[in-house]
């Protein structure tokens, strides 16, 4: 007689959490990853960051910066980092040595408030980055399996309680429900303890409704909210899943005005975004890979133009000698150009740039005379093509 056994099935998974053995916190997150993707990502292998300048190290336009007024404007400080204003009193952005005890970090984005100011309906504080809708394919949205994103950064600050780190899709041209506002994802973070740095994560999950386009234009991107903002900021009831966006969800959970005192500041660095729902160690890169990937969108050269030749003023269809001048990269978007400073050998010359495109500009060296040896020393050229 034949006999048959039978054993129930056994969930590796499960048994293996149940070792007496430590498996450490890398252990722990290998054994949740539910994904091959997932375990790839912890390994290192492969890229892992999305955004670009996440340790802060790259200030182009310079390593300070400041803004005041009652108007809407846009203060830049680190490459590709967007600090919107409205009605914040004085705001400065410098490059601080301050920096997280752990993660091998060099530099870190101070915002302070210089100047106070009074709160309006239009206030708001909001540290954004942007990211192009081709390089936003990787996160499947628009699917049915799309990807869970999560964003990983240090913060510090003399305030503390609750703060809005928000999502965003920002192509308004393919979103699900209309082309008038973007698809939005408001979550809620706090700072426990004053001047500290402390590390955050932040884990939601894909939107399966709407997608990026494949072009230059803004696709995905984040916030930090920094300032408890007026109703148009902060009237709204925030949503913990995609959905239609309106400004007023995007402060709602900040409890503070930033420009109260003169004593307020946030300090951030080590901002990763990536794929999946685990946070990973910040992914390094080289300083020259990094300001080739910020260069792309803004671009400065200082003491790099040099020119020389002969001037033809009396024709006006040649009214100078032109050169191109070759960006290091090529640009997200034909760029806005301009030149300044520098010095001409010959009285009344100007320097201009007459041509631009993606990967060059033309500059014309124009003088009131005609026919005569003209040259020009120094000087920078900015190309701007920010998203």
């Amino acid at each position: 007689m034949a006999l048959k056994f039978t054993k129930p099935e056994i969930n590796f998974r499960e048994k293996l959490t149940e070792l007496d053995k430590p498996s450490g916190i890398a252990g722990e997150a290998m054994l949740r990853a539910e994904t091959p993707q997932e375990q790839f990502n912890l390994i290192g292998a492969g890229r892992r960051r999305m955004n670009a300048n996440g340790d802060m190290k790259v200030w182009q336009r310079g390593t300070t910066g400041s803004t005041t007024g009652t108007g809407f404007v846009h203060l830049y400080g680190a490459d590709r980092y967007l600090i919107q204003v409205q009605d914040m009193g004085t705001v400065s952005t410098t490059i601080d040595t301050d920096v997280p005890p752990t993660g091998g970090f060099n530099s870190s984005t101070k915002i302070a408030c210089t100047a106070t100011g009074t709160a309006a309906a239009g206030s708001n504080l909001i540290l954004i980055h942007r990211i192009e809708g081709q390089d936003s394919q990787c996160t499947n949205f628009g699917t049915d399996n799309p990807e869970h994103l999560t964003l990983s950064f240090w913060i510090k600050s003399n305030k503390t309680g609750s703060f809005n780190v928000n999502f965003e899709n920002e192509d308004t041209s393919i979103v699900t429900g209309g082309s008038s506002a973007d698809q939005g994802y408001q979550t809620k973070q706090y700072i426990n303890s004053p001047d500290t740095w402390e590390y955050k994560t932040v884990t939601i999950e894909g939107d399966p409704y709407s997608p990026f386009a494949f072009n230059t234009n803004k696709g995905l991107c984040f916030d930090i909210s920094l300032s408890s903002g007026g109703s148009t900021w902060s009237g709204g009831t925030p949503s913990a899943q995609w959905s239609l966006l309106n400004n007023n969800q995007r402060t709602v959970y900040n409890q503070d005005y930033f420009a109260s005192s003169t004593a307020n500041y946030y300090k951030i660095t080590g901002i990763q975004l990536e794929l999946g729902k685990v946070a990973t160690p910040f992914e390094h890169r080289s300083y020259g890979e990094e300001l080739a990937l910020c260069q792309r969108y803004y671009f400065k050269s200082t003491g790099a133009i040099a020119m020389a030749g002969q001037s033809y003023a009396a024709s006006p269809s040649i009214d100078g000698l032109r050169v191109p001048f070759n960006f290091p990269v090529t640009m997200r978007a034909t760029p806005t150009t301009a030149v300044s400073g520098g010095s001409d050998g010959l009285s009344g010359a100007t320097l201009q740039v007459i041509y631009n495109s993606i990967d060059h500009a033309i500059l014309n060296l124009k003088s009131t005379n005609s026919y005569t040896s003209v040259w020009w020393q120094g000087g920078s050229i900015t190309a701007d093509a920010e998203i």
